[in-house]
């Protein structure tokens, strides 16, 4: 119980300590896993309860990543899961098995490495793009794809590894009948199971109303088929993904995702603390420079064959080295193919720790790594701007549309944002050009009968060159990632003082630093969705229609204050800081009191405006609401005046309208 007690304050005084200085929590959990296990401050020792840990966690956070994926996800993914998929994973396995060669390892082991090597890891990548709010982006599906593949190249990697448990370098292939007859009829009972079984228990389990009985169902289908795809001779941890996936395919998904979410964090933490448990630092310090060399070549070549598989699906520049990057480090999966591996004595114990220590390494490197893709790119894009620049365009016509269009609309970013300014210029008549990441969205939408479509990256300034930035009169910019949004607006105002640029972006706290960088007007979704749901709100209360139209356009005006760059310096300082706006300014509802000091006073006489800058104000007086008073009306007792403004300001107006003491 003292050991318990000791890891929980060292992770709570970790996990802190992490967050102040912006580590990621997987990397604090890695940390305390080393600090407390046998090779740390040895809190916990037992071998058995360190691998009991682990596989509880794997198995049960797989279980929640596969209710999260679907069989639709699949399907719309299929180029990236598929040829993605399969480029990335063998150019890894082919490369890290001829380099495991010319040092000197065995064939089975060399082929082992390359298996583990291939995979990454699903839970840390698609927890940091769900930080990052990037899922449904095109680097976001694109890794969704290639991850989906690796998890599913798990099965054949599970097949081959007992048939490299044979001496030497020969593999037996007497025992693969049996095996394959084993695993289908494995695969055919999880099947039944998946689309007759499963749903009428859980139909029957919901039909109850009890979410206890609910929640252990829930729990029995996970561990039946993660038994399942054991006795196949795969892994626990599998079964858990595909029990995942099959009850995330039922009607029930959303209650059991319901059911499992909040537990969700502490399973990773509890895997990535046994994780860092396994780690032997004896072994890591004796052997550093060899340690170092194989986490070198694990992250160059994981690089380059995540940023290669990229390509292969046409992507640009940018989202090529963020899944190079984003991929580069060992995946969940692979813990169970090196375990299993060391078991059947094809892995020897010295590599497999060395293994460990690659994977711990480049797990904890994996947050830093893709926070700093920008930075590589925009090196890239300095290093060499004319190969970036020539990723093909695709116009109708031999002009570029810098000769051929002026006045027009640039649309950065073809979403449901870009699509709707798009319609609306044809509409107008308004030329218009689009650049798109996506090279299906360019082949689904690019014809004769709309040629302006540009396959390119707005960061780059030969792009934004090649669209006619110039002579463009505005510049939407409605890319989807949060991070190459300043970006593409300090290259276009750096390319163009004169175009207008509209950015679009979803929180109110970046909305500065793009007017800092050159944006004349940011659309906050955060703000618009705010300023939705309290004319909804309103509407509620039964309040006028002209009264609610008058609030809002206040509102409005707040918002181009905050929302536009005003040419005007003077004015432009005026304007307070976001925090001064929405942070330290409040409603304040103060009533007129008998025998206060602006009883009977005129609203003129208040000097509202001139000693305490209050432009607009709200006034009630019996059935009127929120009515603009002329200024000559008598304020009496029982009136109402309602002030957006500052604490300190209400702390001086407040007085007035209390009572006189006697």
């Amino acid at each position: 119980m003292i050991a318990v007690v000791c890891v929980i304050v060292l992770s709570v005084a970790l996990l802190y300590l992490g967050q102040r200085f912006k580590m990621p929590s997987i990397v604090s959990f890695l940390v305390i896993g080393m600090l407390v296990g046998p090779f740390g401050f040895a809190l916990i020792t037992d071998q058995s309860v360190i691998d009991m840990i682990g596989e509880i966690g794997i198995i049960l956070l797989l279980f929640t990543i596969g209710l999260e994926f679907s069989f639709q996800t699949l399907l719309r993914s299929w180029r990236a899961v598929i040829i993605g998929g399969i480029v990335q994973v063998c150019t890894t396995i082919v490369a890290i098995t001829g380099l495991t060669l010319a040092f000197g390892m065995p064939f089975n082991e060399s082929l082992i490495f390359g298996f583990i090597v291939s995979l990454s890891s699903t839970a840390i990548v698609m927890k940091i793009l769900q930080e990052k709010g990037e899922v449904d982006t095109i680097q976001g599906r694109t890794l969704l794809g290639i991850l989906i593949f690796q998890d599913l190249a798990i099965i054949p990697m599970m097949l081959v590894l007992p048939l490299l448990s044979g001496s030497g370098s020969g593999i037996d292939l007497s025992s693969a009948p049996y095996q394959i007859t084993k695993v289908a009829a494995i695969i055919l009972a999880i099947i039944v199971l998946g689309y007759w079984v499963i749903p009428r228990v859980l139909f029957k389990v919901a039909k109850e109303r009890s979410r206890e009985l609910f929640l252990f169902t829930i729990a029995g289908i996970c561990i039946l088929i993660a038994w399942l795809t054991n006795e196949a001779g795969l892994s626990y941890t599998l079964g858990a993904f595909i029990g995942g996936l099959i009850v995330g395919e039922s009607d029930y998904n959303i209650d059991a995702l319901g059911h499992i979410i909040p537990f969700r964090d502490v399973f990773a933490a509890i895997f990535f603390l046994s994780i860092g448990m396994l780690l032997n630092t004896v072994t890591v310090l004796g052997n550093f420079g060899y340690v170092a060399l194989i986490i070198a070549i694990i992250f160059v070549v994981k690089i380059v064959t995540g940023a290669f598989s990229a390509r292969v699906l046409g992507m640009p520049a940018r989202v090529c080295v963020f899944c190079g990057l984003a991929l580069a480090q060992i995946g969940e999966f692979s813990f169970v193919l090196a375990k299993s591996g060391l078991d059947a004595g094809v892995i020897q114990t010295g590599a497999y720790q060395i293994f460990i220590a690659g994977a711990i390494v480049t797990m904890a490197c994996t947050p830093f790594a893709m926070k700093a893709s920008p930075w590589v790119v925009e090196t890239l894009y300095h290093l060499f701007p004319k190969r970036i620049a020539r990723e093909k365009t695709l116009l109708t016509d031999e002009l570029s549309p810098a000769e051929a269009l002026s006045n027009h609309i640039i649309i950065a970013g073809y979403g449901i944002t870009g699509k709707s300014v798009a319609r609306a210029a044809t509409l107008a008549g308004i030329p218009y050009l689009v650049i798109e990441l996506n090279p299906e969205i360019i082949r689904q939408e690019r014809s004769a009968y709309r040629p302006n479509f540009i396959f390119g990256d707005a960061v780059n300034e030969e792009v934004l060159e090649h669209a006619g930035i110039r002579t463009a009169r505005t510049l939407i910019v409605a890319v989807s990632e949060e991070e190459a949004i300043p970006r593409i607006i300090h290259t276009a105002r750096q390319l163009s003082q004169n175009v207008h640029i509209l950015a679009r972006t979803r929180h109110v706290r970046n909305a500065q630093n793009l007017l800092d960088l050159g944006a004349d007007e940011v659309i906050s979704e955060e703000f618009e969705s705010a300023l939705e749901i309290f004319t909804r709100a309103l509407k509620r209360y039964q309040i006028p229609e002209e009264e609610v139209v008058r609030i809002i356009e206040r509102s409005k005006r707040l918002g181009n204050a905050l929302f536009t760059r005003c040419a005007d310096t003077d004015q432009h300082k005026k304007i307070q800081n976001f925090e001064t706006l929405f942070k330290a300014t409040h409603v304040h509802t103060v009533r007129v009191e008998p025998g206060s000091e602006v009883e009977g006073k005129t609203i003129a006489d208040l000097r509202l405006k001139e000693q305490y800058g209050i432009r607009e104000f709200g006034f009630r007086r019996g059935s009127m609401k929120f009515t603009e008073p002329d200024s000559t009306v008598e304020l009496r007792a029982g009136d109402t005046l309602v002030f957006f403004i500052t604490d300190e300001k209400a702390g001086k107006i407040i007085p007035l309208f209390s009572a006189k003491n006697a």
